[in-house]
């Protein structure tokens, strides 16, 4: 079934210009729109309902799909968002999907029958055909801290998430740490594998061994961040240094590190990643990768309303930089050691 972005490509025109033509609206030359809705009829276009209603209708309303407010990472972002979208004179209507994938698409659907002007999507996972069916419909939709594959046609802002991972692992070589072990986030999430593979690297450059026992899965969840440091805490010998590649992750760490009469950084030190607004206030506070997290939300929601005023994008994928903040939880380690 042909879609907008085959009848623009025909055309040699935007999106943006063939959903003015193919909706009446000012804007395109008499010329251009008869090119337009005369390869539209060619390739059999049918229009999307529902894109095409929440097309026509403006509400001042952006729909945000978001897997869990509870968490402070995504707390954040939604302040960026709400933020940029509130000075602009917009509205949100919140859908959280409880980290369960089929609940996105119901969302769509149910935020396209309230007709708001357009989609955040904050969630790590779910159904991309469905994401690409929505992108190729012209419907204004920004992914965020999501790599979608095989495309690049969809808008997303993300972070250099390896380099942050790699940032933070190199801390602690620099300070002295040989045996580092890692709690990582959901395996098969994009941003889990480049934090993987920044802390793969990190240690290979610096002739570090890689114990596949050094490596645990705490899914991004406090609990997951608790019970993979109790793993990593019955090792013999003992790590020394641990990597957490979230820093709700790092809180359920240290609460097991403390649970084990071990003093941090004395005993384990532990870096985080995100910086969430609490961090630099734990006891030790905890060295972190900052990613900007209200930021991410804000450009996201510029992004959205671009998209939604018709304009062409010159830049689809963003990609925002880390910073290393070092704080307490890392100390020092002198000297040389064995491995």
């Amino acid at each position: 079934m042909a879609t907008i972005k085959d009848v623009a490509q025909k055309a040699r025109v935007s999106r943006a210009t063939v959903s003015l033509a193919l909706n009446g609206k000012p804007g395109v030359a008499s010329g251009t729109r008869r090119r337009i809705l005369g390869i539209a009829d060619r390739l059999n276009y049918q229009p999307n309902a529902s894109a095409k209603g929440l097309a026509l209708q403006k509400t001042q309303t952006l729909g945000v799909i978001v897997p869990d407010i509870s968490s402070p990472f995504y707390a954040e972002l939604v302040r960026g968002v709400e933020e940029e979208a509130s000075a602009r004179g917009y509205y949100l209507m919140l859908a959280t999907t409880t980290g369960r994938p089929p609940r996105e698409q119901m969302y769509f659907r149910l935020l396209g029958e309230q007709r708001v002007d357009g989609i955040i999507v904050l969630t790590p996972r779910g159904d991309e055909s469905f994401i690409h069916q929505i992108q190729a419909e012209g419907f204004p939709l920004v992914v965020v801290d999501r790599d979608i594959q095989a495309s690049d046609d969809v808008v997303e802002v993300i972070i250099d998430n390896f380099h942050g991972a790699l940032a933070a692992v190199e801390h602690l070589i620099g300070l002295g740490y040989k045996r580092i072990g890692l709690i990582n986030g959901i395996p098969e999430l994009q941003a889990s594998q480049d934090r993987l593979r920044g802390y793969q690297v990190a240690l290979q450059e610096h002739g570090l061994p890689l114990h596949p026992k050094w490596t645990v899965i705490g899914n991004f969840c406090d609990e997951g961040g608790y019970l993979g440091m109790k793993e990593l805490l019955a090792l013999d010998p003992p790590l020394e240094a641990v990597f957490a590649a979230s820093d709700v992750m790092a809180i359920g760490a240290i609460r097991a590190i403390r649970e084990a009469g071990k003093r941090i950084p004395e005993d384990m030190a532990i870096v985080g990643f995100d910086d969430t607004p609490s961090s630099a206030y734990f006891i030790p506070s905890l060295t972190t990768v900052r990613q900007p997290i209200a930021r991410m939300g804000a450009i996201a929601c510029h992004l959205l309303l671009q998209l939604i005023a018709g304009e062409e994008l010159p830049q689809r994928k963003l990609i925002l930089q880390t910073r290393l903040v070092v704080r307490d939880s890392c100390g020092t380690k002198g000297g040389d050691q064995d491995v």
